[in-house]
């Protein structure tokens, strides 16, 4: 009986230790942050891109989806970062911590709205779309060789109904 106590109690601290490492692991894991190669993203960044999307040139269209996400990305996370140390600031005052946070609420529900946006594009069979959200209204811009015009007022009515604006509020920009 005293070989069994001792080795159940010997199962329950090895156990207790493979807990205890696996979690240390795993926090120490999620602190690692994975950022490309500068070399590698380099040569897909442009210069300067004018504000208006439907002026935006490429010469390899595939090249403008990728640098524009990885732009967007790199753009969003110092949004964040910032607005994180604000809130995280304790000299900061109740109401400016509570625009933070509502910041980081409008840029999670923008986030959102271009995920469903792009991926539902895709999913309709086109090889790839970016949404940019504005104030007064959204532009999508789709990678396709022509779109007709019923495909025009379909894309555009599906994307007014996920951004929450007007049919008329929506621009949809042909990449090929």
């Amino acid at each position: 009986m005293e070989k069994k106590k001792i080795w159940l109690v010997g199962v329950i601290l090895g156990l207790m230790v493979i807990y205890l490492v696996v979690n240390i692991l795993e926090k120490e894991m999620s602190l690692i942050e994975v950022t490309p190669d500068e070399s590698t993203v380099s040569p897909l960044l442009a210069e300067e891109l004018p504000e208006d999307p439907a002026r935006w040139r490429f010469d390899d269209t595939h090249a403008f989806f990728v640098e524009y996400r990885l732009e967007r990305d790199r753009v969003r996370g110092q949004e964040l970062e910032m607005l994180n140390d604000i809130i995280n600031n304790s000299q900061a005052g109740v109401e400016t911590r509570r625009e933070a946070e509502l910041q980081i609420l409008k840029l999670v529900e923008l986030m959102e709205k271009e995920l469903i946006v792009e991926n539902m594009l895709k999913a309709q069979g086109y090889p790839d779309a970016v949404y940019f959200g504005g104030k007064d209204g959204v532009t999508v811009m789709i990678h396709a060789e022509q779109l007709g015009e019923e495909e025009f007022w379909r894309i555009a009515d599906m994307v007014a109904a996920v951004a929450g604006v007007s049919r008329e509020n929506v621009q949809v920009i042909q990449q090929d």
